[in-house]
């Protein structure tokens, strides 16, 4: 029987921290690798093992449900990483219009007005979703957790999709465009550099487009994977 150490119980702790904080769906194989540290004899190297397995807190793919009880957990980890969003979006948001609103009094002229008003009210649009579509409040016990699971997945999934997402798209795309084109017509001999800052415009908007709707998708894999469940266990 191996006997109990100092390090060896630091690297059961490791270990038990890793298994309460990792995602849905991850814990399991963190309990494997628990397992077989019980076989691993020299201490340091127990150690190292179970120092490798915090790795898994840090990966952000998503680990499909074994099972209805880990519902819970996964509500849990979704909200946080909605409130994680929407605080460093409504941070990016609100700087970059209130930067952009600035411009308003500062450029000269009325094209570069324009495209600041814009571009300063689409980030204030993109602010107002974003606190519009937060996390909601948490359950009150745990019977009600599927519902609340189900429901902030849907809002999520529509943020990314359809009318939320297609509004602040457009409401977003003439600012910048107008912005560059002030600048050309004010600036002409810096033409070129404002023709390539706009073109790098264009394919980030068809990333962003990418980006969302793939979003989207694995929003509704997630309630897709959260149905067969339910349907398996009535």
């Amino acid at each position: 029987m191996i006997r109990e150490t100092s390090i060896r119980r630091f690297a059961l702790k490791v270990l038990n921290f890793a298994t309460r904080y990792a995602a849905p769906g991850t814990r399991e194989w963190v309990a494997a690798m628990s397992r077989e540290m019980d076989f691993i004899e020299n201490d340091w190297a127990a150690l190292w093992w179970a120092l490798g397995s915090t790795h898994i807190l840090f990966k952000r793919q998503y680990v499909p449900l074994a099972d209805l009880s880990g519902v819970p957990r996964a509500a849990q980890c979704l909200r946080k990483t909605v409130r994680r969003r929407t605080m460093t979006g409504l941070f990016i948001t609100l700087g970059e219009g209130a930067a952009f609103a600035s411009f308003v009094f500062m450029v000269p002229t009325s094209m570069l007005r324009i495209g600041s008003g814009l571009t300063a009210s689409a980030m204030l649009y993109m602010a107002y979703q974003l606190y519009a579509r937060r996390a909601a409040q948490p359950p009150l016990d745990a019977a009600s957790a599927s519902f609340s699971y189900r429901a902030e997945l849907e809002r999520q999934r529509d943020f990314h999709r359809g009318a939320w997402f297609w509004s602040r798209f457009f409401v977003f795309l003439p600012g910048p465009i107008l912005f560059c084109v002030g600048e050309v017509m004010s600036q002409p001999e810096y033409a070129h550099a404002y023709v390539a800052i706009l073109a790098g415009f264009i394919v980030l908007c068809v990333w962003a487009v990418r980006l969302n709707l793939s979003q989207a998708s694995k929003y509704q894999r997630r309630l897709d994977e959260l149905q067969a469940l339910q349907s398996d266990a009535q």
